[in-house]
């Protein structure tokens, strides 16, 4: 008998809101911090096609790994959180490298 993984029990209109959530907590949490940064540009950001398949898998590895929503949901803002922080850095330093005399 093959064992099938177990779906959880959230809708796609759930997770949809739930992304949606995640996205707009990040970008609001993001431009309180820093208030230099436009919060609609970073509400774009994470609402792109590949942010969004980022934060629906995480949120629902956090779900089939037994963590209630809210904390998937918190582990995904801070994974989102981190994986913006390090592309901002990538690129500053891409800058960096590309005019050194800057």
């Amino acid at each position: 008998m093959n064992a099938q993984p177990t779906a959880p029990a959230i809708s796609a209109d759930e997770l949809g809101e739930a992304v949606g959530k995640i996205a707009g907590m990040v970008a609001r949490s993001l431009h309180e911090s820093f208030p230099h940064l436009d919060v609609e540009q970073l509400a774009e950001t994470f609402t792109r096609p590949r942010a969004v398949d980022m934060i629906a898998a995480r949120f629902l590895t956090g779900l089939d790994n037994g963590r209630t929503a809210g904390e998937a949901a918190a582990d995904t803002g801070v994974a989102l959180i981190h994986a913006w922080a390090d592309a901002r850095l990538a690129a500053r330093a891409q800058l960096a490298a590309d005019n050194p005399t800057a």
